[in-house]
């Protein structure tokens, strides 16, 4: 009976052998072995060996630590003169305020740098300013920094008439922890650390301008991580307006077609207007046009001396570390962003223009206010039959599909600026009026 079972047990092996006796000895053929690519060959038998994966090491990886990233630019609004101002722009659950950003042009052309696909938060040390970021889902080579829904950032009007743009302020990110990887020859992967806590600090245009009057706490914070004077002038490119009114560049700052009265008290001692609304931003707009903000800052490596020399192989710059913040509005179709604005008029004498504007940051999600010089293109008053304060009434204006937005003074007077051509419709609560043109002043009456 045993050596029968021995028998059998010889005849099952050679059957073996012969169904897998069907390669031919020496041959080599790609295999996979828990999910990894490697080789078998074939034995004197004629049947593969096992399955053999290289031990290849990781790809040279370390970490850059650039001096600073710019967040964004909070633009001031307009103040009152000696203080006491009501305004302020607050960005709360609405607004996704932050920037887009790459590294493509900090290494020689040759080579492709992409962002690692992976999100999460940062938060400063203190907790109160927590931020998102990700992969842009339109640019493998881009990273979104965006804060989070909780998080609320506000900015008060100055104790100066008109708008001041010493007051803006650039909101920086000091020394962010990268972590950089060399996957293959031609290829760089980047993308940001979340191991610490954001070091976040805000500086205004004033004290970048004149960094005699910056506060000496702020300058040794920044001194810290070597920003110096001489890094002072490219933190300021992010704003267009640090050195003053310049014309408005339609490709980065989008009219909200909203504007609002500023205008002082009718006597000294008068309590000064305010007027509260929501500034709105809604992307509909598909032209693909594209606007950047490129700024370069030192950077310091760490890591093995294989990633160090590689990685200085690569740069254009060794020590140097170049930023390209953008936003495409094809790829922003449908977004919406807002934030709370609060406007507290001039003080009683204030002689400058008695309107405002709002247009759209698109590179860093913030709102900018812009003082009309010129007439109105249409206006009007509102009276109410019972005796309602109109005061602040929201009024609208559809032309050939385009609403234009505004409110009414402390008089009830209301005033559009820009061009609306053809018929027009105003409306005011549930009143509306169509008219086929508008040459002279409208009166709105409520009931």
């Amino acid at each position: 009976m045993k050596k029968l079972s021995l028998m059998i047990v010889i005849a099952l092996v050679g059957l073996a052998e012969s169904a897998y006796a069907f390669c031919v000895p020496g041959t080599v053929e790609v295999c996979f072995k828990n999910g990894k690519q490697g080789t078998r060959t074939c034995g004197p038998n004629g049947v593969f060996g096992p399955c053999v994966v290289p031990n290849t090491p990781p790809p040279p990886s370390g970490y850059g630590r650039p001096k600073y990233k710019v967040l964004t630019v909070v633009y001031s609004p307009p103040g009152t003169q000696g203080g006491g101002s009501t305004s302020s722009v607050k960005y709360g659950s609405g607004s996704t305020w932050g920037s887009t950003s790459s590294a493509k042009n900090t290494f020689k052309q040759q080579y492709t740098a992409t962002v690692s696909a992976t999100g999460g938060f940062l938060g400063e040390s203190t907790g109160s300013l927590i931020f998102g970021y990700g992969r842009s889902s339109t640019d493998s080579t881009a990273t979104e920094i965006k804060k989070t829904a909780s998080t609320e950032i506000s900015l008060g009007g100055p104790s100066v008439d008109g708008i001041d743009h010493n007051r803006d302020q650039i909101w920086l990110w000091l020394n962010p922890k990268l972590r950089v990887s060399l996957p293959t020859q031609n290829a760089i992967e980047w993308k940001l650390d979340s191991s610490e806590p954001m070091d976040i600090q805000y500086v205004y245009v004033g004290h970048l301008k004149d960094p005699s009057q910056m506060p000496p706490g702020v300058a040794q914070r920044l001194a810290a991580y070597g920003i110096t004077t001489a890094d002072y002038a490219e933190i300021l490119e992010a704003n267009p307006f640090a050195n003053g009114p310049i014309p408005i560049n339609t490709a980065r700052y989008v009219s909200l077609n909203t504007t609002f009265p500023y205008e002082p008290p009718y006597a000294p001692g008068d309590p000064v207007p305010t007027l509260n609304f929501t500034a709105t931003y809604s992307s509909t707009d598909t032209s693909g046009s594209e606007v950047a903000n490129e700024y370069k800052t030192g950077v310091t490596w760490e890591g093995g001396l294989d990633f160090i020399s590689l990685v200085s192989a690569k740069l254009k710059v060794a020590n140097e570390w170049t930023w390209t913040d953008t936003k495409s509005l094809s790829t922003d179709t449908g977004t919406t962003e807002s934030a709370s604005v609060t406007v507290g008029g001039p003080a009683f004498g204030y002689t400058g223009p008695t309107d405002m504007g709002v247009y759209y940051d698109i590179l860093y999600k913030s709102f900018l206010f812009v003082p009309y010089e010129g007439g109105p293109s249409v206006q009007g008053w509102i009276y109410s039959r019972s005796n309602l304060d109109v005061a602040g009434k929201e009024v609208r204006l559809v032309a050939n599909g385009v609403t234009y937005r505004t409110f009414a003074g402390a008089d009830g007077e209301f005033r559009f600026h820009g061009t609306p051509t053809g018929s027009v419709q105003l409306r005011v609560d549930r009143v509306s009026i169509n008219l086929q043109q508008i040459s002279e002043p409208v009166d709105i009456e409520l009931p």
